[in-house]
């Protein structure tokens, strides 16, 4: 070995190998900064088509709670709902009437978002802007109402007369 080949190997080299630079680091906070500005419209509107679905399963819970209220307590129960308003409520119709008259039980009126529509199915439509539970569980008439958010996706909420259900696709 030679005096000068000794002296290399023990002086310590550089070696960027191991290491990161500033250049590597700006690189590669600019490519998560591009990802991820690309990325954040997709999530806001996946974001607001959870909004769309929490809003529909609300609604239809309060339907699924109306109708056993109506098994329960042996007594028809009315749902109803404004488009225009997007507000939606309840009432126990005591003596079978069809209005809601002073002392039966009723839950005030449930604000939709600004930004939900309502609307009516085009091929199943509710005939009017309320819907009685009678007490064996069964609805007064058949239908299905769209809701539809801000970005054009849309949801199903549909009641079967014959039997009460409620559904949501």
């Amino acid at each position: 070995m030679t005096k000068s080949s000794a002296a290399r190997r023990r002086r310590p080299r550089r070696r960027k190998d191991g290491r990161f630079g500033l250049s590597d680091l700006v690189v590669v906070l600019l490519i998560f900064g591009i990802v991820t500005a690309s990325a954040v419209p997709g999530f806001n509107r996946f974001m607001r088509s959870l909004e769309l679905n929490k809003q529909v399963q609300r609604i239809a819970t309060m339907l699924r709670v109306v109708r056993q209220k109506a098994i329960t307590e042996n007594n028809i129960t009315v749902v109803w709902w404004s488009a225009a308003d997007k507000r939606w409520g309840w009432w126990d119709d005591d003596n079978n009437n069809g209005k809601c008259d002073e002392g039966e039980a009723t839950e005030a009126p449930v604000a939709l978002p600004a930004w939900l529509s309502v609307g009516r199915s085009d091929t199943n439509a509710f005939p009017s802007d309320s819907l009685r539970f009678l007490p064996d569980g069964t609805a007064s008439a058949s239908g299905s109402l769209i809701f539809t958010n801000s970005d054009g996706y849309t949801r199903s909420l549909s009641v079967v007369r014959l039997t009460g259900m409620v559904t949501v696709q």
